[in-house]
């Protein structure tokens, strides 16, 4: 009797045991469905964060009046990604948001990916046969935050900052080495991508140099350079002048010589300097002013100059003062008694331009190098809010 109770028992208990093991086998399938789905959602989630960025890189570079090329690119940055708009997947990109903080912004970027059917192990056998729907939402924002104002681009040439005086809230970025002996320098960031820099008698008032990566040309990323980069205005027709002593206003248009030193001119609107110009010694002074210089331009000498000049505030070349093809490799002399300059001045690949201009305006240089000349204080300002010339697109939810 008491062999049948035992055998009893173990008939009761193994069924007891098989359930025990079920249910712990269904705990621990439904363990590894919840890490997969959770790796599930962190990749889909880096692509809509990717996404939502890539889109307003495209709003920025339309200075945010693109919502078509923005959803675009979000939803082309989401496929490069693995999340195609097609089957069962779908990507929903939005300029402006229609609904929380940045709603209505047109600087901003709002992409949704749902995934439906993401194919699970084990929970389809409580009732999740066709897989499990994730959601994943970001919003992007192309802002006026951008940290530099010196971008010295070459990766061969030294920079000359030798006695540069130097006064500026926004970054120094030097792609190569410099030498700052005997200079003072006050920047909340100075970076250098080559050898260590020489700073014999050096003085830095807020951040000493310090390691950093190439960065790179910062154009497209200011709508009025992108703008002048896709379309160069023309140089046919252009005609020479030549005005020692020249008393008004000079015509915008293309000149393949201009000479004006000496004169007391005033300048509005685009010139071209497809030849050699000369401003050495005069009195130059105006707004709205974009000055381009082709490939084969001369860039324009203002030595001894008093000058003054402004860039457009509005319109396709906002904020360039001075655009310098990118395959011109001549340095100009901004160099001068009394010089102020704002706005862009753009001359990538010229490797030894003077500047000598900077007083208490916004100014952004990109050269490929610079030498900073003349004994007083280059000071550079900080943008008002929200009007930096270089955008970033910034990941805001």
């Amino acid at each position: 009797m008491t062999s049948t109770k035992m055998a009893q028992r173990r008939g009761i208990v193994l069924p007891l045991v098989g359930l025990a093991l079920s249910v712990l086998l269904g705990f621990a399938g439904l363990g590894i469905d919840v890490v997969y789905l959770e790796y599930w959602q962190q990749q889909q989630q880096l692509a809509t964060d990717a996404a939502a960025v890539g889109g307003a890189q495209a709003l920025g570079h339309t200075n945010c009046s693109n919502a078509s090329a923005a959803e675009t690119a979000a939803t082309l940055d989401a496929g490069l990604d693995g999340f195609d708009n097609a089957g069962h997947i779908s990507v929903t990109a939005v300029t402006p948001p229609t609904n929380g903080p940045y709603a209505n912004n047109a600087c901003a970027v709002s992409i949704a990916i749902t995934t439906q059917n993401v194919s699970t192990f084990f929970a389809r056998l409580f009732g999740f046969a066709q897989g499990m729907a994730e959601t994943t939402q970001a919003v992007a924002l192309a802002s006026s935050s951008g940290t530099g104002c010196i971008y010295l681009l070459s990766q061969t040439v030294d920079q000359n900052l030798n006695g540069a005086k130097v006064d500026t809230q926004c970054g120094i970025l030097i792609n190569n080495t410099a030498n700052f002996n005997g200079s003072n320098v006050s920047a909340p960031y100075i970076g250098y991508a080559g050898a260590a820099p020489n700073e014999n008698g050096s003085v830095f008032a807020q951040a000493s140099p310090e390691p950093m990566l190439v960065v790179s040309d910062p154009c497209p990323e200011i709508p009025g350079c992108a703008y002048l980069t896709a379309n160069p205005p023309s140089t046919s027709s252009c005609k020479s002048y030549n005005g020692n002593g020249f008393n008004g206003t000079l015509q915008p248009g293309c000149y393949s010589y201009l000479n004006l030193n000496g004169a007391n001119v005033t300048l509005s609107g685009t010139y071209v300097l497809s030849g050699t110009s000369n401003f050495n010694g005069a009195t130059v002074t105006g707004t709205n002013v974009t000055l381009y210089v082709p490939a084969s331009g001369t860039p324009p000498n203002f030595n001894g100059s008093n000058v003054s000049l402004s860039p457009p505030t509005s319109g396709s070349q906002n904020g360039v003062l001075y655009y310098q093809a990118p395959a011109n490799t001549g340095s100009a002399n901004f160099n001068g008694t009394t010089s102020n300059y704002s706005g862009l001045i753009y001359a990538p690949d010229a490797p030894s331009v003077n500047f000598n201009g900077s007083d208490g305006h916004y100014v952004v240089l990109v050269f490929g190098g610079i030498n900073f000349n003349g004994s007083n204080t280059q000071d550079f300002a900080t943008p008002p809010p929200g009007t930096s010339l270089i955008t970033q697109a910034v990941l805001a939810e």
